[in-house]
């Protein structure tokens, strides 16, 4: 990392430069076509967004070869009024400043060029300055990380280099071979096992955040959820996931009604969409026939409920063997009678119940 790596005051600007900083390569020169997004871009921008800090770009270049760069990786989206010409970068990060009504100590400036921290630095000496050879080390600073972190936040630099270290893996795999031969090779184990007090920060997460990767779209509070918890005698299970890349952590849950006698009601499932295309969801759901079958319950219930983003999850009981048994606007509901055979999971994942 450069000049600083502890901000003073929380950042609500981030002021990245172009050339070997976003991506690989300059766009200046004639093999503009040959440069390549640095591995960490796209993730490092799309957390920022999530955390309400603004991204802007401030490079030395034309804005007719830049602005397709930003267009082919799919990262315009999230550059606001960017600065891109030849002046000073020290003018530009003065007119960012108004434009976004921000202070200079809120504001972070990343880039690669010595002589541009320094220009700038000379200009202004409170401003924030690093260089970031990897652009997900933005996250871990002081003034961009999260206030409160649970136990996961704090792994998420950690968890989001894996997951990159994954992707790209999965990129020259699949040039090689199917996706799921590259899925056997990677050791994956997933644990599933009932919530711990330490779980309930991530839990509630995982529901108010996840939106893909969710069945119903349901949120909670912490406190009104522990309650039905402990009054309703729900049964709640959660997922840990590692495998040759490292650890995920907790990425997934599944709330299950128990009230009624032989039959229990999946109330809610939710998977971090950092493990799409792996199977987890699907996973849990055979995860929760087993155990219940093992319980000697009769029948497991279910439902999804569509929402804007959860396109992925609408086949998730259908493709488990279960019956659709009621269906009204948004809502299908499913059941799972346990005198049926419940199929395998996918070979791919080392399945463990504890």
């Amino acid at each position: 990392m450069g000049e600083k790596n502890q901000l003073r005051k929380k950042i609500k600007l981030v002021v990245w430069d172009a050339d070997e900083t976003l991506w690989s390569g300059s766009v200046y020169y004639v093999d503009k076509k040959a440069v390549k997004i640095k591995p960490g871009t796209k993730v490092a921008l799309k957390e920022l967004d999530k955390r309400n800090i603004v991204s802007t770009l401030c490079s030395k270049n034309n804005y007719e070869d830049v602005e397709p760069i930003l267009k082919r990786f799919e990262i315009d989206k999230y550059i606001k009024e960017p600065q891109i010409g030849w002046g000073l970068k020290s003018e530009a990060i003065k007119k960012l400043a108004k434009i976004f009504n921000v202070s200079l100590k809120e504001i972070l400036f990343i880039d690669d060029d010595p002589f541009q921290r320094a220009e700038v630095q000379s200009k202004f000496p409170k401003l924030n300055i690093v260089e970031l050879a990897d652009p997900i080390d933005v996250l871990n600073l002081d003034g961009i990380r999260l206030e409160r972190e649970t136990e996961e936040d704090k792994k998420r630099v950690q968890i989001l280099k894996e997951a990159r270290d994954r992707e790209e893996a999965e990129k020259e795999y699949k040039d090689r071979s199917s996706y799921k031969d590259f899925l056997r090779q990677c050791n994956i184990k997933m644990l599933v096992r009932n919530i711990e007090e330490k779980d309930w920060p991530r839990v509630i997460q995982l529901l108010n955040r996840t939106n893909e990767l969710n069945a119903t779209g349901n949120h909670y509070k912490l406190k009104e959820l522990k309650k039905s918890y402990q009054i309703n005698k729900d049964k709640i299970l959660v997922v840990e996931l590692n495998d040759k890349f490292g650890n995920y952590g907790l990425i997934a849950e599944s709330i299950i009604d128990t009230k009624e006698p032989d039959v229990w009601f999946i109330r809610d499932l939710t998977v971090s969409c950092r493990t799409m295309g792996r199977g987890i969801g699907s996973t849990l759901v055979l995860v929760i026939l087993n155990i219940a079958k093992k319980a000697s319950i009769k029948k497991v219930l279910g439902y999804v409920k569509q929402t804007e983003s959860n396109w992925r999850m609408q086949p998730l009981f259908e493709k488990r063997g279960f019956q659709k048994v009621f269906e009204n606007n948004k809502i299908r509901r499913y059941e799972f009678n346990l005198f049926n055979d419940i199929i395998d999971y996918p070979d791919w994942l080392k399945v463990v119940i504890k």
